[in-house]
């Protein structure tokens, strides 16, 4: 709780920019304190305007307790908006939040400061009695304001690189051999203590970006590679020269029309993306050069595999699920910190379906693959691979499962699944087999994440 004293105390609420449309408008609540009365129910309202500050509270005589404020952004853009204590001209700021547009910052006397998005869902709690917890899920260059309304002493921050898109399925009108798409690989999962004093008050970060699924051509065309997802990184504008980071999942292999290899998209390691998947195992992101299904430890990306599960990881992100010449079909790879990889997408011999394959869980370390999305069904009537689950911060996002393929005139393969949200690898695209349709695309990758946390 906060109270003013006072007429020479006022609180203020002013922003970081003028508004590009409309002014954020706000309300409040205060419970009007004197000798003889305790006076509930009193309330302001009005909207902000711009840089220039506006008193939304006047001090009296009386001593006037502050009990919630809200301040909508009705704006088109992320504001900066500052609110502070005006006593006799000294600022004293009580907290400073990028508010979305159309989310909202409150105070609520006994929880504190957070800011909720458009949804109404709270992305950040600002309290000088708690961390201060701040959480950026949208893809890009963006800052960290050290906060101003209590001293931090240590600053916590996790980043999680974004997941690999799943490869596009083949597609071939006869009874030929045709592969669907492999699965994309996981983003990696890194931690970093810092002491606050050690950090400028203005502190670059990037989100990460799921890397899209592959597409496909009409019919008899081969599938596209899926594309990387980005890292996620804190205190520099670069991967390379930050503090701390989380490589993006390698983009999974497209889907041949020949008896051909087709890999998974690596890991993303902490010291870089991991690589997309052709026909050979593709190996995880530095610092290690893990390839094939042995498990990567430390910051290492985890490598795809050409003969078995996707690759599985300690902090990197797993390996996406890939197929053999015959084909034969492998579940993403899972990781126990970083992100689960894609399934592979649907396929088929000459003569019969293979079908598509899980994407790789996140929380475990399973050299079997799989746990994540499910697998689409093939056939005539094919369904596309489930989304892998998404994560937080107790667990990353799921890898999405391999799409079915297409069987029979004009049935075309089914997409894969999506990577669950932060780092999950895109599940690849089903074929179509013995079939005038298109082949399915590939999932996309789950996109990163930054948390920043100060006491």
């Amino acid at each position: 709780m906060f109270l003013i004293n006072g007429t020479s105390q006022s609180v203020q609420a002013v922003m970081g920019a003028a508004a590009t449309t409309t002014n954020p408008t706000y309300s409040l609540s205060y419970t009007d304190i004197n000798l003889t009365a305790l006076v509930t129910g009193n309330a302001n309202s009005g909207s902000l305007n711009g840089t220039t500050p506006v008193t939304i509270l006047t001090g009296t005589t009386d001593q006037l307790l502050v009990k919630s404020i809200s301040i909508f952004n009705l704006d088109t853009i992320t504001q900066t908006i500052t609110v502070q204590k005006n006593i006799s001209s000294v600022i004293f700021p009580l907290i400073q939040a990028n508010v979305p547009a159309s989310g909202s910052l409150h105070y609520d006397d006994g929880r504190g400061w957070y800011v909720s998005n458009a949804a109404g869902s709270v992305i950040s709690t600002q309290s000088s009695t708690s961390p201060n917890v701040q959480v950026f899920s949208t893809p890009g260059s963006t800052t960290w304001s050290k906060p101003t309304f209590f001293n931090p002493s240590v600053v916590e921050v996790i980043c999680v690189g974004a997941g690999g898109g799943g490869g596009g399925g083949g597609s071939v009108t006869s009874a030929a051999i045709v592969m669907g798409g492999a699965g994309g690989g996981g983003g990696c999962f890194q931690r970093k203590l810092f002491n606050a004093a050690d950090l400028p008050a203005t502190v670059n970060l990037t989100v990460g970006t799921g890397g899209s699924g592959g597409g496909v051509g009409t019919s008899g065309q081969v599938g596209i590679v899926g594309n990387n997802g980005t890292p996620s990184f804190f205190n520099g504008t670069t991967f390379a020269s930050a503090s701390v980071g989380g490589g993006g999942g390698g983009g999974g292999s497209g889907g041949a029309i020949t008896a051909a290899i087709g890999s998974g998209g690596s890991g993303g390691g902490s010291g870089g993306n991991g690589n997309a998947g052709s026909t050979s195992a593709a190996a995880g992101g530095l610092p290690g050069t893990v390839v094939a299904a042995s498990g990567a430890t430390g910051g290492q990306g985890a490598g795809s595999s050409i003969s078995a599960a996707g690759g599985y990881a300690e902090f990197g992100g797993g390996g996406g699920g890939g197929h053999t010449a015959v084909p034969g079909n492998f579940p993403g790879g899972t990781s126990i910190y970083g992100a689960g990889a894609g399934g592979c997408g649907g396929g088929a011999t000459a003569a019969a379906v293979i079908a598509a394959t899980a994407g790789g869980v996140a929380g475990q370390a399973l050299a079997a693959g799989g746990g994540g999305g499910a697998a689409g069904t093939s056939g005539t009537t094919p369904t596309a691979g489930t989304m892998g689950s998404a994560g937080s911060t107790v667990a990353c996002g799921s890898g999405g499962g391999g799409g079915g393929l297409g069987q029979g005139t004009s049935v075309a393969g089914l997409v894969g699944g999506a990577g669950g949200f932060p780092g999950g690898g895109g599940g690849g695209g089903g074929a179509a087999w013995q079939s005038t349709g298109i082949a399915g695309a590939g999932g996309a990758g789950g996109n990163g994440m930054v948390v920043v946390m100060c006491w």
